[in-house]
């Protein structure tokens, strides 16, 4: 028997797809759950639809999960805040040209994250504050997803391969656990365009959930991680869960769960019991 999750509670679809499949459907609190003794190709039936569809695995234990590590730009939050910063100063072309290779995977993490900081030397960290005011946004659904986690005495952190600056932000207004980003040397408010330690990039934030791991006594199976882009497909190798939020086709093939259209918080249907 499989299990198909529909993430939204359009009736007609969702009795539609279940016809389709030999299945019963099942109501829960936001969301139809399809049991079906049918093999099926979920890719087929994602690119047929405009409502996210995953598996339950009914072999696996949601219950044990007891951390959730987040990518921050893109994924946490609606934009990329190197981008935003270079927006700023005049330099948007050149550095978001960077970050969205760097995403899909066609350069190397590390370099272009070097590459863009050089980029952005002399400029005045006093922007920062300004960017996160006025165009940082939270995804839809993040606040949600944070607070349910919590509640359910699931740990949380972010883990990102942009700022410093802008993560700890984000880990005090999301109520976030723990958080680890990439640290920017600035002398007299001034990036100098150096880093201070490693540049946070796949292996380290596989690494970073290793150390979580350790720190809370738990196995990295008990972990859910979620992401959008190549910087995150190291984590996703070794979480329990992996999500690609909203995410570039090269990050999904390392993900069990996709979340295409909806927001953070579908997420939450895998969690609920009843």
């Amino acid at each position: 028997m499989k299990t198909l999750i529909f993430h939204s509670l359009e009736t007609l679809s969702a009795k539609k797809l279940a016809l389709d499949l030999g299945g019963e459907v099942e109501l829960r609190k936001n969301h139809y759950r399809i049991h079906t003794k049918k093999d099926f190709d979920i890719e087929s039936y994602r690119l047929s639809s405009d409502i996210d569809l995953n598996i339950f695995d009914n072999n696996f234990d949601y219950q044990d999960i007891r951390l959730m590590v987040s990518d921050m730009d893109s994924t946490l939050i609606t934009v990329e805040t190197i981008d935003e910063v270079a927006k700023v100063v005049g330099l948007k072309d050149e550095i978001s040209l960077i970050t969205e290779a760097a995403m899909q995977g066609h350069l190397d993490f590390t370099e272009s994250f070097k590459k863009r900081l050089s980029i952005l030397k002399g400029t005045n960290n006093s922007i920062f504050e300004s960017v996160y005011r006025d165009k940082v946004k939270f995804s839809p659904g993040a606040e949600e997803l944070i607070n349910y986690f919590k509640s359910n005495q699931i740990k949380t952190a972010v883990v990102s391969g942009g700022l410093k600056f802008f993560a700890e932000k984000i880990k005090s207004q999301l109520g976030v656990e723990n958080f680890r980003a990439n640290d920017v040397e600035t002398i007299n408010q001034t990036i100098t365009g150096n880093i201070i330690g490693n540049v946070i990039d796949a292996k380290e934030k596989a690494k970073y959930i290793g150390e979580l791991c350790d720190q809370y006594k738990l196995k990295e199976n008990q972990v859910i991680a979620i992401g959008d882009g190549a910087n995150d497909i190291e984590m996703m190798k070794i979480a329990g869960l992996s999500v690609a939020y909203h995410a570039k086709p090269i990050l999904k093939q390392y993900c069990s769960i996709h979340i295409n259209f909806g927001s953070l918080r579908s997420l939450i249907d895998f969690f609920e019991e009843s």
